[in-house]
């Protein structure tokens, strides 16, 4: 599990390859990653937005941007943590992910928060 601290926030991330949803035939390697987002500060803050950097064995590049998680801006009271789970489809059997959070303090002020580099590794890939 990789995890970062940084504005008071620590975002936790555990990744797993997905055989069921994974088609070695059509290259194609579906992972889900865990998110743990705690709010360590004395005030609450909210998750506006996600920007993603994926890449792949072949060192392909995809970033993604948008609104929220999963359909969702939670905010996040002191000393509490947000849980999601999303998924990831690749067209190698690894990769790796990284990227920031958008968050939003109770004064207005917008800070990032930064999304530690984790592996995507299929179990075969393991040395």
């Amino acid at each position: 599990m990789k995890a970062k601290i940084e504005n008071n926030i620590k975002i936790d991330i555990k990744s797993q390859f997905v055989p069921e949803l994974s088609n070695n035939e059509d290259s194609l390697f579906y992972f889900s990653y865990k998110v743990s987002i705690s709010n360590l500060g004395l005030n609450k803050v909210q998750l506006l937005s996600r920007h993603w950097n994926i890449k792949d064995a072949l060192g392909r590049k995809k970033i993604i941007n948008g609104e929220g998680v999963i359909g969702q801006k939670p905010i996040i009271d002191p000393g509490k943590s947000y849980e999601y789970k999303s998924y990831c489809p690749l067209k190698t059997e690894y990769g790796s992910m990284n990227g920031f959070y958008t968050m939003k303090d109770e004064e207005g002020n917008l800070f990032k928060s930064i999304i530690p580099d984790f592996g995507l590794i299929a179990p075969d890939n393991i040395n």
